[in-house]
């Protein structure tokens, strides 16, 4: 125990030292939080329309208000022509054009299909997603609305009356879905760079000649080095959850201790994943390099940027070999549905025994040599 609390101290000495690094440990998860948190963001509004209106009746500017009052379009203005059109949304200005068909207003009094169309900047899948599917919901409504008058409905509510209760997220925020997920991510950005150059920074220095003489183990060389990191681990979760809480006004639904005993297990894996890397590498060069190989696997095979349901299967099947997707369902889990630990064990037995076998992994590699 002497020994290993003797090395966990060299290694905080060390990082007494370098002063960058530990300025890093604290600037980088606030930053990465602020620019993910505010920069990603699902909730497309106020979309840049242009109109063309051949119909120029109450009926068709009737439509254009009902778009207008849903938020999700901005209408700048009205042009002539579909020449006009395409120079708007080719230029940029605009990424969505509503089209009302000169007959609109006439087919709608005579009970005939009243015709518009929206045009949409597809280059962007989301922002495209969004509008046709807002637009869809406005049309149904007008189309809902025409035929209970026509069919000479009374009531106020339509006759089947199906209402939609969003759970866990209801104002829709795309910040209480990503910045739980965030967590994960920052915390593997961090910690894996870091103890990837451990061992590779204590052979180009020259002190693992010097422990190599030492009775100390293998275990307690790899220990010594995972606690400090260990500590900044929590330290960064801490700061995380804080800005996630207070910031970003995302409840905590669950138990922050058990969010917290989530969070060590991840960590520890993270930075037993970390310590196998060093151990793979000759100069912090690789070190680094290794690092970024495996941190793109770790955002986009993880769940927290596209569902793993929607992934062909070759790639759900690499997600099992991911901790941090084990680690974001519990922490979403925690945070958004208040589950306990005791209904998300299958991802928390998971993530314990991919951490058991990567440290195990990291200690056999691990050589008290130079070479």
């Amino acid at each position: 125990m002497k020994r290993l609390l003797a090395l966990t101290r060299k290694e905080f000495l060390q990082l007494r030292r370098d002063t960058i690094t530990v300025r890093m440990m604290v600037m980088v998860p606030i930053m990465q939080t602020m620019i993910f948190g505010y920069a990603i963001n699902y909730d497309v509004k106020h979309l840049r329309t242009v109109v063309y209106d051949e119909c120029r009746t109450y009926d068709s500017r009737e439509l254009v208000s009902k778009m207008t009052a849903s938020e999700y379009f901005d209408v700048l203005g009205s042009v002539g022509s579909l020449e006009e059109v395409r120079r708007e949304l080719d230029s940029g200005r605009a990424s969505v054009a509503l089209v009302v068909d000169r007959d609109y207003g006439k087919d709608r009094h005579r009970g005939a299909p009243a015709h518009a169309f929206l045009i949409v900047n597809a280059s962007d899948t989301t922002t495209a997603s969004q509008a046709m599917s807002i637009a869809g919901g406005i049309s149904n409504q007008l189309s809902v609305q025409a035929l209970a008058r026509r069919a000479g409905w009374k009531e106020k509510l339509l006759p089947v009356d199906l209402r939609v209760r969003p759970w866990y997220n209801p104002d829709l925020r795309t910040a209480t879905f990503i910045i739980p997920g965030l967590i994960a991510i920052i915390l593997t950005f961090t910690l894996i760079q870091y103890t990837a150059m451990a061992i590779v920074r204590e052979r180009e220095r020259g002190t693992l000649e010097q422990l190599q003489v030492t009775p100390v183990t293998r275990l307690e060389i790899i220990l010594g080095k995972i606690f400090p990191f260990v500590l900044i681990g929590v330290f960064q979760l801490t700061l995380i959850v804080g800005l996630m809480r207070f910031l970003f006004k995302v409840p905590i639904a669950g138990s922050v201790v058990q969010l917290y005993a989530a969070g060590l297990i991840f960590i520890a894996a993270v930075l037993g994943l970390g310590m196998l890397l060093s151990t793979l590498a000759r100069t912090q060069m690789q070190a680094m390099q290794l690092s970024f190989l495996f941190l793109l696997p770790f955002v986009f095979l993880s769940g927290y940027v596209f569902p793993i349901d929607g992934m062909p299967k070759v790639f759900q099947v690499l997600t099992y070999a991911i901790p941090a997707r084990y680690f974001i369902e519990v922490i979403r889990g925690v945070v958004l549905r208040g589950a306990s630990l005791a209904e998300l064990w299958r991802p928390l037995a998971a993530l314990t025994g991919f951490t058991v076998v990567i440290v195990g992994l990291a200690v056999a590699r691990f050589k008290k040599t130079n070479d």
